[in-house]
């Protein structure tokens, strides 16, 4: 390769751009070491393709790709805020939702439990009537006796099982830490404590009492623990 040829066919582009063979390249070293102006020509070549090469990426290729950089955060950015959003709004219905729950769910266990308590005073009460009506069961008027004349206790007896009821019609008032005692009295055996009738006193209302079959006689006692003191309220005699 000559000096001629190098420079007309275009070897220093090549050499350059890093087209050529290895032993292309040698020859090509070889000859600019021995002709200055060859050097010349590779210097010239190499600034021309830097050159170049500057201007694409300060030019349009640089703000295309800072363009589409830009975008893609804008992009990002937006996608970002959309779904922190749509995260928020779904936690808030979750917790609202949440909130309804509880607060139905509290309410069906109060409905729950008056239902059970309705239910259970309705079985109650058709228990009671059932027992109070029954032809087996006995009414027992207890009148009162000594200074309350007026006092009355109706007990309700059952004669197969010796179930007791009591129902208050009229009792004396008493003073704090006072309560009633229901007694049966037995002829050859120790009276039997049947009971007690603390205050408040619910008129009318029923007191299941001990069951007893046999005794001779039923009695109401008013008893004052402070006073250790106990008197005879209202009494009815079974002996007959």
């Amino acid at each position: 390769m000559t000096k001629k040829e190098i420079i007309e066919n275009g070897w220093v582009e090549k050499y350059v751009l890093g087209l050529t063979t290895e032993e292309e390249s040698s020859e090509v070293e070889r000859l600019a070491m021995l002709y200055p102006d060859i050097q010349d020509n590779i210097n010239v070549a190499r600034n021309k393709i830097c050159g170049k090469f500057n201007r694409s990426l300060t030019q349009p290729a640089l703000r295309n790709s800072f363009m589409n950089k830009r975008k893609m955060m804008i992009f990002t950015i937006i996608a970002v805020s959309l779904f922190s959003l749509g995260f928020c709004l779904l936690a808030r219905e979750h917790f609202s939702l949440r909130a309804i729950y509880s607060e139905q769910s509290l309410r069906l266990a109060r409905e729950e439990e008056k239902m059970n308590q309705l239910a259970s005073f309705t079985r109650l009460v058709s228990e009671q009537s059932h027992f109070l009506h029954s032809p087996d069961t006995k009414r027992i008027r207890l009148r009162g006796c000594g200074e309350y004349p007026d006092a009355e206790v109706m007990v309700f007896r059952s004669e197969a099982t010796g179930r007791m009821m009591l129902r208050v019609v009229d009792l004396p008032e008493i003073n704090e830490g006072q309560y009633y005692e229901v007694w049966a009295k037995q002829e050859a055996n120790v009276d039997r404590l049947l009971g007690l009738l603390k205050p408040p006193l619910r008129f009318d209302s029923l007191y299941t009492m001990d069951s007893m079959l046999y005794s001779s006689a039923l009695q109401i006692r008013s008893v004052d623990p402070a006073a250790h003191k106990s008197s005879p309220v209202c009494l009815a005699n079974l002996s007959n």
